[in-house]
């Protein structure tokens, strides 16, 4: 256990052991409009995504899993870009 502040709040964070985790956190995310809630989502559902294509290395997801992965990975980039604010990097 971590004595330090964490970015993520502990109703946030991402857990390896969830793999429906990344889907409830991205639900949550199209929702929200808030901005500074909003960012913490985002960086919640990334996470919780990123654990979930590391548990793909030790066991296979199912396709339909991966490209639903694929699709919010590109919508969260979608939000940062045009509700957030951030610049594209595509440009």
């Amino acid at each position: 256990m971590s004595d330090g502040p964490t970015l993520q709040s502990d109703s946030v964070r991402a857990a390896p052991t969830e793999p429906q985790l990344w889907k409830a956190l991205y639900e949550k995310t199209r929702r929200k409009s808030e901005p500074e809630k909003l960012l913490t989502l985002v960086h919640a559902t990334e996470a919780a995504l990123y654990h979930r294509w590391e548990e793909g290395a030790e066991s296979p997801i199912p396709t339909e899993e991966v490209v639903a992965m694929d699709l919010a990975a590109q919508d969260l980039l979608a939000i940062k870009i045009h509700k957030l604010a951030w610049p594209d990097p595509c440009y």
